[in-house]
């Protein structure tokens, strides 16, 4: 996979190796998850040129004994400037993740490396409609991807059409709610969530877990034009990957990440 996906119009940053990242903001998403927006602790400004969907590689050498290596996607876009942020969410018994939540600070450095990954949006090989499923902290490379795209849709290296189908337990868990609302009215953007804990129905949301029924009723009309990714919990994927085998949807055309490698 090329960055020529990348259709910002910022120049080219590229470093290799470890970074040094500053923490210039934390945004409180959710009662268990934080955007840490990251700029350049060297230089300043964004980093590293990346594509929407890539991960960074954290390295922690005085947290324990030996160092631990951790990825997060980010979910910002290459088109947001000058930072570039990963969310994270806590996990029970998540040594890194709740870290990150607890005791990370603006002004704090970070090493990184990256940005890795071919979990994005390649317009020469991709569908024109791009299908997302995500349950979770599983929407966040998603997230990138849509604010990426959302209004560059037909753009020749952009979809045409994007549509996001995310669960979440309830209305307080939704990771980037105001953003996902505002792309939500934008031609070409689809937005369906999903709370399995909480009936929002008379709201505009979907009320259960995520099933066949509510992926057959999101993506039917879709399987003959669409690529399709799916991201977050492995019981949400490996539903998606056999309802879309079952609707012969070509293997090429499927793409996973999995956050609980």
């Amino acid at each position: 996979m090329t960055q020529d996906t990348n259709i910002s119009a910022s120049p080219r940053r590229i470093k290799r190796g470890w970074m040094n990242l500053r923490v210039e903001r934390i945004v409180h998403e959710t009662p268990d998850t934080d955007t840490f927006y990251l700029v350049d602790a060297d230089e300043g400004g964004r980093v590293f040129d990346y594509i929407a969907g890539q991960y960074l590689t954290f390295r922690f050498d005085d947290l324990e004994a030996k160092p631990l290596v951790r990825s997060y996607t980010m979910s910002s876009s290459p088109c947001q400037e000058p930072f570039a942020a990963v969310t994270i969410k806590r996990v029970d018994g998540g040594r890194i993740s709740n870290w990150f939540c607890d005791k990370v600070k603006v002004g704090d450095i970070l090493r990184a490396r990256g940005p890795i990954g071919k979990f994005v949006f390649d317009p020469n090989l991709d569908q024109p409609h791009l299908v997302m499923v995500a349950g979770g902290s599983g929407v966040t490379p998603f997230v990138s991807i849509i604010r990426e795209y959302a209004n560059k849709l037909g753009h020749p290296l952009a979809p045409r059409q994007m549509t996001l189908l995310v669960s979440h337990r309830s209305q307080a868990d939704i990771i980037c709610a105001a953003d996902l609302a505002a792309v939500e009215q934008m031609s070409g953007v689809k937005v369906i969530t999903t709370l399995s804990r909480e009936d929002r129905r008379s709201e505009g949301f979907w009320f259960g877990r995520l099933d066949e029924d509510k992926l057959s009723q999101a993506l039917t009309g879709t399987y003959k034009s669409a690529t399709y990714m799916t991201c977050g919990p492995k019981a949400i994927m490996d539903q998606t990957v056999a309802h879309l085998q079952k609707m012969n949807v070509p293997e090429a055309c499927i793409k996973t990440e999995s956050f609980e490698s």
